[in-house]
């Protein structure tokens, strides 16, 4: 639901700024052209970890041209009236964080829009953090009973009948089997063990899950850059191999058939970025871990919803190997975050600082 009241004059400064920062709730404010010109401490722990970088942005890049979002930013600043929006979903083109209430309110100088956003409740911090999809592995087994049914009535059919009948039959086999291959994977979501946590050096992660797949594409090229001064992380070494090899893989069968194709692996330490875990207490710095590819690019079809399960673009995959990795960086109060064009792709995971003390 839509309500319109008269603007109001907004006004600047520092003390304006600090009070923004002590708001619970996200800001951003957005120039006359429709980019990002500052974001208070909630906006930047929330939506930099989904979205990327903010401040610079068109608006429309982060959230789509054609986003709720973006169209009332645009009114209210082309307008200059004071908007709302109730129980919008709050999504962006690489990210999804649940539902909120948005305030639009026209700025007279500089010219442009505020932007808040007020939270509902159970809204998720980002991409990342959506669970598996609840009691998968009992929907497999409640596939898998009647598949066999299937399977085993088709190939009695065919057993005795003739080449054209047969001929479905098989298909009718074929396609059980192909349903009860996507069922086991199905199982890879629920199978996720809570993260055992110790403090870890991400390179060693990072490295073994290179060399396992640069054994697999020899026609790649991986570079390897990482900051050797970068503190540790509370991980569970495993898992993140896991993540790592997940996205490796992709990044790999993106440029494989590719004259030069290469990917990078990178680590820094993520300035200015800090991030308030899901259990409360205070925000920590990010490390960040970069792979990259000169791939093609994510079709448009996927690239809104690529740790979705059965998001994928190969003909025989699936789709659950960047859900299983965004569900594994979760858990260790982590992000992951996707930048794609042609001939560049970029994945990002975010994983918090080990905190000082013992291991």
């Amino acid at each position: 639901m839509e309500t319109i009241s008269k603007p109001r004059t907004a006004r600047s400064g520092a003390d304006t700024q600090a009070l923004l920062d002590a708001l619970p709730v996200l800001v951003l404010g957005v120039d006359i052209a429709g980019r990002i010109a500052f974001a208070n401490v909630a906006a930047a722990e929330t939506l930099t970890a989904a979205a990327g970088g903010l401040v610079g942005r068109r608006l429309a890049d982060v959230f789509g041209p054609d986003n709720v979002i973006t169209g009332t930013a645009r009114r209210a600043a082309a307008e200059g009236l004071r908007l709302s929006q109730s129980d919008i979903a709050l999504d962006g083109t690489t990210f999804a964080l649940g539902h909120a209430d948005l305030i639009a309110a026209p700025l007279d100088d500089p010219a442009g829009a505020v932007l808040t956003f007020i939270l509902k409740a159970g809204a998720r911090s980002d991409v990342s953090a959506r669970p598996a999809p609840p009691m998968a592995r009992t929907l497999a087994h409640e596939i898998r009973n009647p598949l066999a049914g299937i399977r085993a009535a088709a190939q009695l059919i065919g057993k005795d009948a003739g080449a054209d009948t047969r001929m479905l039959t098989d298909m009718i086999c074929e396609e059980a089997d192909r349903i009860r291959r996507l069922t086991d994977r199905l199982d890879a979501l629920d199978d996720l063990e809570p993260p055992t946590l110790k403090r870890l050096n991400v390179h060693e992660a990072l490295g073994r899950a290179r060399a396992v797949v640069a054994a697999s594409f020899e026609t790649v090229s991986f570079v390897e850059n990482y900051d050797p001064s970068l503190p540790e992380v509370d991980g569970d070494m495993d898992q993140l191999i896991q993540v790592f090899l997940n996205i490796v893989k992709n990044a790999a069968e993106a440029v494989r058939d590719r004259n030069g194709g290469a990917v990078t692996l990178s680590t820094r330490y993520r300035p200015g970025v800090r991030i308030r875990s899901v259990s409360g207490g205070a925000a920590r710095a990010q490390l960040e871990i970069a792979i990259t590819d000169n791939g093609p690019g994510l079709s448009s079809a996927v690239a809104g919803r690529v740790f979705e399960p059965f998001a994928t673009t190969k003909p025989t995959g699936v789709g659950l190997g960047l859900a299983v990795a965004a569900e594994i960086v979760a858990r260790h109060e982590g992000r992951i975050e996707v930048e794609s064009r042609p001939g560049r792709t970029i994945f990002k995971v975010l994983l918090p600082i080990a905190e000082t003390g013992p291991a």
